[in-house]
C-alpha cells in the first residue's frame, strides 16, 4: 500500500484572529525538504530574519513529527520553535506526548505571528470534518493569583490558569482527547517563562506535568504574542501507521523482536535498571554521580574526590535517592507523559513528578537533600512557570553571595544570610539533612518569590548574565558576585545555566546550549575533538527533535527511524545528510553569537575536570599539557580551550555530512541486549 506523505499547516494571524490552511509543499519557501517539526520552526524563522533582519521574527510554531500519527512510543513530543529571549536566538524546546491530542486537530504544524489585542487563550479544535480556531481574553494574572481544582485545593500560577482554562473550555471537546498548554507569571516578569502541559485522564489533569523548559519560549508566547495559553484537541483520526505487522516488521528486521520489547531494552534506564534497583532520570543519575555531582552552586569542585564521594554517599545514597527509591521505585509509582507508552518514565509522588535535572539543580546544586523539602521548591519553581535548571543556577549563585556577605539580602528584602546552610557538607554531624535542606529551600523560595513577583527582582529578569554585570557594577567586592556565576552566553545578554552534568560539553560553544546539542561523555576527549564530537551528537540529537520522537528512545531512533520514514512513506532521503544541513544552517546564522566564558567559577570547573582525570591516572599527553596550562593561567588555558571547541566544530562543518560517523554498528549493544534477553 502506498502511503502520502502529506502534510497540513494552520497559520494564525492574532492581529486579524484569522487563520488559513494550508497543504505543505515539501519545497515549501526554500531547497530543503520540511520532514519535520524543527525544519518547519527553522524555515518560517530563517525568512522572516532575512525579510527584516533588523529584529527577531515575531513568530512562534509547534507541532509534531511525521510518526505523530502512529503507535510507535515515544513519537509524539510537541516541538516548539522561535526566538528565545533567554539565549536571543533561534531555539528548539519540547514536551512530551502532546502531540498525541495536538495530532487530532488535523494538522501538522501551527505558526503564529503578530499579537493579539489583549492576553488570549488560543482555542484549536477539529469537530465533525471542520477544523475551529479563535482567540479570547484571559485575566491570566487574577487566574495566578488562585484557582481552585476540582478537589477545592486552592492552585497558583502555571496550575491554576492551566486548570482554569480547562474547566472554562472541556466542554467543547470529545472526551480526554484535549489538553492545555499555559505560562506562569514568570513568562510575565522574566525571559525565562516556560511552558508547561498535563495530560488530562476521565476529564482531570494528572500531576504528570511535562515542559519546554528552556529556552524562555513561555516568555516569548505572552510578552510578544499575548497568548497565556492554549487548549486543543479534537475528533480527527490518522488512519495511518495503525498495522502492527508493519510496525513490528521493522523492529523484526534490524533487531529480531517486536517493537515493545526492543523499546523496552534499549530505553532501560528511564524505566527501571535491575542492576541499580532504580530507574528514571533521577534515579540512575543519582545512583551513579560518585564524586560528579554539583553541590552548593559548585563549590563541590573545590573538595576532594573523598569529600564528594562522602557526600554522595551520606547524603545522595542514604537519604536522598533512599527516598525516591522507597516512596516511587518499590511502589512502582510511574506513568507517561500522555502517549500509550511502557517505558513508564515519569516518577511522581502524589503531586510531584521527579527527574534528576530540576531535583539536582533545585536540589544538591541549591544545599538541598531532602525530598520534602526538595518538592516544595520543585514546586514552587513549576508554578512559578520559570525554567527549573536556569532557576537553580540563578538561586545558588545568590545563596553563595549572601553567605560570603558580597551581597546584603535586606536590599532585596530578604532575611539574614544566617536562615540559611550554604557551605559545603560531606557529614550528616555538619549538617542536617532534613532541618538544613528546609532551611536552603525555604531561603531559595523567598529569592524566586522576589526575582519573580517583587520589584527588587528587576536587576534578575533578564537573567544570571545581566544581573551579574549590574550586581558588579553597583558592588565592588573581593571576589565579584560575577565570578561565582556559571552559565555559557550568546549574543548581547543572552545566557544559559548549564545542564546538571560534570562535562566541559556542557559548557561548549555550540550554536544552542541548553540542550543535549554537544558532547556530554564523561570521557576525556581533547577539546577540537569535542568540539567535533558536539556537531556529530547535535545531528543525531535532531533525529529525535526533528521528527518528534522523545530522546529517551534515541537507542534505536538514530539507527532506524529514517528507515521507517522512507519504508512506510516511499520517500527517500538521506536522513543524516538532511539533519546536518539543518544543524549547519542553524550554526552559519547563530553560531557567531557564542561568546567566551566570563566567569571564573565556569573556568575552574573546566580545569577541576581537567585535575580529576590526572588524579584518577589517566595517562594523556593532551590531558597533561592541559593541565599544565590551566595550572600556570587558568584565563589564557581557558580562552586556548574555547577556541579550540570552536575549531572543531568549524571542521566538523566544514568537513560534510559523509564525516559524521555512522551510529549503527555502536547500537548494535542494543540489539544484542534485546537478543541476549529474548534467548
Amino acid at each position: 500500500m502506498t502511503h502520502e506523505f502529506n502534510q497540513r499547516e494552520l497559520i494564525f494571524d492574532l492581529a486579524s484572529g484569522e487563520f488559513q490552511l494550508e497543504r505543505l509543499d515539501h519545497a515549501y519557501a526554500s531547497a530543503r525538504p520540511i520532514i519535520g517539526p524543527v525544519d518547519y520552526g527553522w524555515e518560517h524563522y530563517s525568512r522572516a530574519l532575512r525579510t527584516d533582519p533588523s529584529r527577531p521574527p515575531e513568530l512562534l510554531t509547534w507541532g509534531g513529527g511525521p510518526l505523530a500519527g502512529s503507535r510507535i512510543p515515544g513519537t509524539r513530543r510537541l516541538v516548539f520553535c522561535g526566538y528565545s529571549p533567554q539565549w536571543e536566538g533561534f531555539y528548539i524546546s519540547s514536551l512530551g506526548g502532546a502531540a498525541h491530542v495536538m495530532h487530532r486537530v488535523g494538522v501538522d504544524f501551527i505558526t503564529i505571528h503578530g499579537a493579539a489585542a489583549q492576553d488570549s487563550v488560543l482555542i484549536l479544535n477539529h469537530n465533525q470534518g471542520q477544523i475551529q480556531a479563535r482567540l479570547e481574553p484571559i485575566h491570566a494574572d487574577l487566574l495566578w493569583s488562585g484557582y481552585p481544582d476540582p478537589d477545592g485545593e486552592m492552585l497558583i500560577g502555571f496550575f491554576a490558569l492551566q486548570q482554569a482554562v480547562l474547566d472554562r473550555y472541556i466542554s467543547e471537546y470529545d472526551g480526554d482527547w484535549v489538553r492545555v498548554f499555559a505560562v506562569g507569571p514568570a513568562a510575565r516578569s522574566t525571559n525565562q517563562g516556560i511552558i508547561g502541559s498535563s495530560q488530562v485522564k476521565k476529564g482531570r489533569l494528572l500531576p504528570i506535568e511535562d515542559w519546554a523548559g528552556r529556552g524562555g519560549l513561555g516568555s516569548r508566547l505572552l510578552q510578544t504574542h499575548r497568548i497565556a495559553a492554549c487548549i486543543f484537541g479534537g475528533d480527527w483520526e490518522d488512519p495511518d501507521l495503525k498495522d502492527s505487522k508493519e510496525i513490528d516488521g521493522y523492529f523484526q528486521q534490524y533487531y529480531g523482536d517486536s517493537m515493545i520489547k526492543v523499546d523496552l531494552g534499549a530505553a532501560e534506564k528511564y524505566r527501571y535498571v535491575p542492576g541499580f534497583m532504580t530507574g528514571g532520570t533521577f534515579g540512575v543519575n543519582m545512583h551513579t554521580m560518585d564524586d560528579k555531582l554539583w553541590s552548593y552552586n559548585y563549590q563541590s569542585i573545590y573538595e576532594t574526590d573523598q569529600a564528594r564521594l562522602d557526600q554522595h554517599q551520606h547524603f545522595i545514597l542514604n537519604h536522598y535517592l533512599k527516598q525516591f527509591n522507597e516512596e516511587i521505585i518499590q511502589p512502582r509509582s510511574q506513568t507517561h507523559c500522555g502517549e500509550p507508552c511502557s517505558i513508564a518514565c515519569k516518577k511522581y509522588d502524589r503531586t510531584y513528578k521527579k527527574d534528576y535535572e530540576p531535583y539536582q539543580a533545585l536540589g544538591p546544586l541549591c544545599g538541598i537533600f531532602d525530598q520534602r523539602a526538595a518538592e516544595e521548591l520543585n514546586h514552587f519553581v513549576d508554578a512559578m512557570g520559570i525554567d527549573a535548571i536556569q532557576a537553580g543556577g540563578t538561586l545558588a549563585w545568590l545563596m553563595e553571595a549572601f553567605t560570603r556577605g558580597l551581597l546584603d539580602p535586606g536590599d532585596f528584602g530578604l532575611p539574614p544570610a544566617d536562615q540559611m546552610a550554604f557551605r559545603f557538607a560531606a557529614d550528616p554531624a555538619q549538617f542536617d539533612i532534613v532541618g538544613d535542606s528546609r532551611r536552603n529551600a525555604e531561603y531559595a523560595m523567598q529569592i524566586m518569590r522576589m526575582i519573580v513577583l517583587e520589584p527588587a527582582g528587576g536587576p534578575f529578569r533578564q537573567g544570571i548574565r545581566t544581573a551579574a554585570r549590574l550586581l558588579d557594577e553597583a558592588h565592588a567586592t573581593q571576589p565579584s558576585i560575577s565570578s561565582l556565576a556559571v552559565y555559557t552566553s550568546h549574543g548581547a545578554q543572552g545566557c544559559m545555566t548549564p545542564n546538571q552534568y560534570w562535562v566541559p560539553g556542557m559548557l561548549g560553544p555550540m550554536m544552542m546550549m541548553g540542550k543535549y546539542f554537544n558532547y556530554y561523555g564523561v570521557d576525556y576527549l581533547p577539546p577540537r575533538q569535542l568540539g567535533r564530537r558536539s556537531v556529530e551528537r547535535m545531528v543525531y540529537e535532531l533525529f529525535s527533535e526533528n521528527t518528534g520522537v522523545c530522546r529517551f528512545h534515541r537507542k534505536w531512533v538514530e539507527a532506524i527511524v529514517d528507515e521507517i520514514i522512507e519504508a512506510h512513506y516511499h520517500y527517500e532521503m538521506d536522513y543524516k545528510a538532511h539533519q546536518f544541513e539543518l544543524a549547519r544552517q542553524i550554526d552559519a546564522l547563530e553560531g557567531t553569537g557564542v561568546c567566551f566564558w566570563e566567569n571564573e567559577r565556569t573556568i575552574d570547573i573546566i580545569a577541576q575536570y581537567l585535575e580529576k582525570w590526572e588524579r584518577h591516572g589517566l595517562n594523556d599527553e593532551s590531558l597533561h599539557e592541559w593541565v599544565r596550562r590551566f595550572r600556570e593561567d587558568k584565563w589564557a588555558a581557558g580562552r586556548s580551550y574555547w577556541e579550540e571547541m570552536r575549531l572543531g566544530i568549524a571542521e566538523a562543518f566544514a568537513a560534510g555530512a559523509e564525516a559524521i560517523p555512522d551510529v549503527v554498528a555502536p547500537y548494535q549493544a542494543a540489539k544484542m541486549d534485546v537478543m541476549e534477553k529474548k534467548s
